[in-house]
């Protein structure tokens, strides 16, 4: 996988399929409009879904309604960590944040 890119996978869990969310810049004004980064984060520990939703289309070019069933049958735990690394890249320019940048895991 590539900076700037993020796999998961949507569906029920016997009928997944693998989607690449892609940092760009269409995706981060999309992503940074749901009420800046901080309050993405702060939806996403929430298990709001139309948070869920918004960062999912955002990041596949799509709008949140074509990816809601979707995100429904996953079930928003499973997406938790993936959107939240997601998020992560695309305040940072499509790249991980490293641990010596703020807000960076010390345990990378």
């Amino acid at each position: 996988m590539a900076d700037g890119e993020v796999e998961i996978e949507l569906g029920a869990e016997d009928e997944r399929k693998p989607f690449t969310l892609r940092c760009t810049p269409r995706a981060f004004k999309a992503v940074n409009q749901l009420g800046g980064f901080s309050n993405v984060f702060r939806r996403l520990a929430e298990f709001d879904a139309d948070a869920y939703d918004a960062v999912i289309a955002a990041g596949l070019n799509k709008r949140p309604g074509d990816v809601s069933e979707l995100v429904f049958k996953t079930g928003l735990p499973d997406l938790t960590a993936p959107l939240s690394e997601f998020v992560s890249q695309l305040m940072n320019g499509g790249r991980p944040i490293k641990a010596d940048e703020p807000g960076g895991d010390e345990k990378n």
